[in-house]
């Protein structure tokens, strides 16, 4: 059951990137696209590196903000992936990019603080990144899950790579946790059959309002923040 409800969740993210489908699987993704929107629409600009891309589902997302899209993963996660390679050891110029995006990637490198470096070397004087990690997570992506970071930490490792520290925030909660459990189950278990599939994304997309709006109001110091948000910049001009 394990296996069929992984396959599932994987192939929604495939065959729904890019369109809103992919946000309203769970309160988790969407609590992503929400705050991740807001970061770009304030900090992105020039060429971005989407480190980490997978399904290119922030690809149409950045595009409103920026002048061009590249996008890097360990394997050929999507047909129009731009290269394949470890961010631990970038194929790019130093200074090529004046924004990077790195959503839900660093718990999958064995050495976090070595791609932060290499995402400071390929950033232009004056650009952001703009990163999120998990704080609460279940165990995904076998054998390359490796961490879980608190605020404390991010901090820490932007730090040392060089990075002067904008912000660090807490996004999502308790319940957004919990909720994201039994939306991957079902999204997982009825993905391509005709009208459950389709019957169960509305469910999972009015579950996640309700328990975003739920989160806003009981955990309001985010002590079980599902992710952190950070925005950091690297010093000098653009």
């Amino acid at each position: 059951m394990y296996e069929r409800i992984k396959a599932g969740w994987a192939a929604s993210s495939q065959e729904f990137a890019g369109r809103n489908s992919f946000w309203d699987r769970s309160a988790l993704v969407m609590l992503l696209r929400r705050v991740v929107d807001s970061k770009l629409k304030k900090y992105a600009s020039g060429d971005l590196l989407d480190a980490g891309a997978g399904t290119l589902a922030y690809r149409g997302m950045v595009k409103k903000y920026t002048s061009s899209y590249t996008s890097v993963d360990f394997k050929a996660t999507h047909p129009e992936l731009d290269r394949v390679a470890d961010i631990q050891a970038l194929p790019f110029e130093s200074a090529s990019f004046d924004t990077v995006l790195c959503v839900e990637v660093l718990e999958h490198v064995p050495y976090p603080a070595k791609a932060l470096a290499e995402l400071y070397r390929v950033l232009r004087p004056g650009g952001y990144i703009v990163i999120t990690v998990p704080h609460l997570g279940y165990l995904h992506n076998e054998p390359h899950d490796y961490y879980r970071f608190t605020n404390y930490g991010l901090n820490v490792l932007l730090k040392d790579a060089g990075f002067e520290i904008i912000s660090i925030e807490p996004n999502g909660g308790f319940i957004s946790f919990i909720q994201h459990i039994p939306a991957t189950f079902l999204v997982g278990m009825t993905h391509g059959i005709p009208i459950i599939q389709g019957l169960v994304q509305e469910i999972n997309r009015l579950c996640s309002y309700l328990t975003i709006w739920l989160d806003d109001r009981i955990d309001k110091r985010k002590l079980f923040a599902v992710h952190f948000v950070a925005v950091a910049k690297k010093s000098g001009h653009a």
